[in-house]
């Protein structure tokens, strides 16, 4: 049986239409051979095997770098699949979208969050100039989006951008977190992400609440960052009130506002305490078990002793 080896130019061909059908990987072995066996569509064969790869994987911001650098040998537009790429645009958005991928990844202390929440509305501005309302050919390929445009894009990141900022200094002054988030809360408006946006306005409304704490009678802004509710049992004589505008009970009165370091000294110590007595039962439990072993000894001493 004649064993039939095809030219680079025809696993090329082949190629092609393995990327219609959808079929990437064997695509990508195809565009591979053809590069091997020198084909006259060798530089446009690695493009192909670049593109496959960030549909493949794409959140891989090295993948999107490849993509970039093998598309400056582009002598043109080509087709991918059923999607035209303009290999100017198409180097753009790869970049963009490696920087995205990097810049999200960015996790850590407040340092790191201040520089993630910078780097974002630094790429933002980057979608809006670079890319404006064109379409991002790049979501197209990957999973057929057409919707997405530069400045849809832009929103997204500047919302997450100003969260990320939010975090960063709420520690620090609640009520700057809240007017970064009520930035972010408009991004997510005109977007029209319901849920991120109202996700966005219940933080606002907490870092805005200011109370007092029950226990050291000291003012504090921010709710669940430097005061925090205890579950209590508030009887009405305690529920009078005074001329005192700030609150240091809910409304509910099932629970007391504690500022953060009356609250983390009573966790503490009641930690320590639990612990203790976590530790005392335990040794107790060590004894008995050491008491019981010398017993069952014992026991099996006499009986060896009778036979």
């Amino acid at each position: 049986m004649a064993l039939i080896f095809k030219s680079g130019d025809e696993l090329f061909d082949q190629g092609i239409d393995l990327v219609k059908r959808k079929e990437y990987a064997k695509a990508r072995n195809n565009f591979r051979k053809t590069i091997e066996k020198g084909g006259k569509e060798k530089a446009l064969a690695e493009m192909y095997v670049a593109i496959i790869d960030v549909v493949t994987s794409p959140n891989s911001p090295e993948a999107y770098d490849r993509l970039a650098g093998s598309l400056s040998a582009a002598s043109g537009p080509f087709e991918f699949g059923l999607t035209e790429v303009d290999p100017g645009k198409a180097i753009v958005e790869a970049r963009l979208v490696a920087e995205r991928i990097r810049a999200l990844g960015m996790d850590g202390n407040t340092d790191v969050k201040k520089a993630k929440g910078d780097k974002l509305l630094a790429l933002a501005q980057k979608y809006q100039v670079q890319i404006g309302n064109n379409s991002l050919k790049i979501y197209e390929i990957i999973n057929g989006d057409t919707s997405t445009t530069g400045l849809k894009e832009a929103l997204l990141l500047q919302a997450i951008g100003y969260e990320s900022l939010s975090s960063a200094v709420v520690f620090s002054d609640p009520k700057k977190a809240a007017e970064l988030l009520q930035n972010a809360y408009n991004c997510r408006k005109q977007l029209g992400d319901g849920a991120g946006g109202d996700q966005d306005m219940k933080l606002i409304s907490s870092y805005s609440k200011s109370a007092k704490c029950w226990i050291c009678d000291r003012p504090s802004t921010g709710e669940g960052i430097h005061f925090l509710a205890m579950s209590s049992d508030i009887t009405p004589f305690m529920r009078a009130t005074n001329d005192d505008l700030l609150k240091s009970a809910p409304d509910s009165f099932q629970s007391i506002y504690v500022c953060r370091p009356c609250y983390t000294a009573i966790s503490r110590k009641s930690d320590e305490i639990a612990k203790g007595y976590h530790d005392k039962a335990m040794a107790e439990m060590r004894a008995m078990e050491a008491r019981l072993q010398a017993e069952i000894a014992s026991i099996r001493s006499m009986a060896m002793m009778r036979r």
